[in-house]
């Protein structure tokens, strides 16, 4: 009996193993987080408003976390894994969303601990996760690029529109000229 339980005991912590490593391996952003002192309904609240954004939340011992990130060649991690461990797991799209729910999560609760992350294979301070959640929106930093693109353009447009509304009134004048002269 108590072979049966190591056994599937076992099984269920290279199943988490292997879940750990196959939703890291695919990922733009790994965030880690100290929950130790969030209560069960705010760690809840946290991971709906962050599954809602498409980002996923994953919660394990540390000797499971040290192992997939071991086996996906991850170094000097174990500072990230210190005390009790969430990672935040995101889309190359939904970083700064990310990095913003969390340290909003951080700031209301001040439970919430921020640790650090890795973005693109390459580590992130948490202070460089306080400047990520402080940017603006894809959205916004998108119509931020169109406007500066647009707006010497609309320049040009405007300018050259006003070469042919010269050129209009030139021929206007001519033609008034002309209908006094005959008159």
């Amino acid at each position: 009996m108590a072979k049966g339980i190591k056994k599937i005991g076992l099984l269920t912590r290279e199943r988490i193993v292997k879940d750990l490593k196959q939703g890291i391996k695919g990922t733009e952003g790994c965030f880690f987080i100290g929950f130790n002192k969030v209560g069960a309904f705010q760690f809840n609240e946290l991971r709906n408003n962050l599954r809602d954004s498409g980002v996923r939340v994953f919660v394990a011992k540390n000797s499971l976390f040290k192992k997939a990130l071991g086996e996906l060649g991850w170094e000097d991690v174990d500072s990230l894994l210190a005390t009790e461990t969430g990672v935040v797991i995101t889309k190359e799209d939904e970083v700064v969303k990310a990095c913003k729910i969390l340290a909003e999560f951080a700031k209301e609760t001040e439970t919430l601990q921020l640790k650090g992350g890795v973005i693109k294979d390459k580590r992130v301070s948490l202070e460089e996760l306080g400047a990520l959640a402080k940017l603006p929106s894809r959205e916004v930093l998108i119509g931020m690029v169109v406007s500066t693109f647009a707006s010497p353009l609309g320049g040009f447009l405007n300018a050259l529109n006003q070469i042919i509304l010269k050129f209009v009134w030139v021929v206007e004048e001519i033609k008034k000229t002309k209908e006094q002269k005959k008159g």
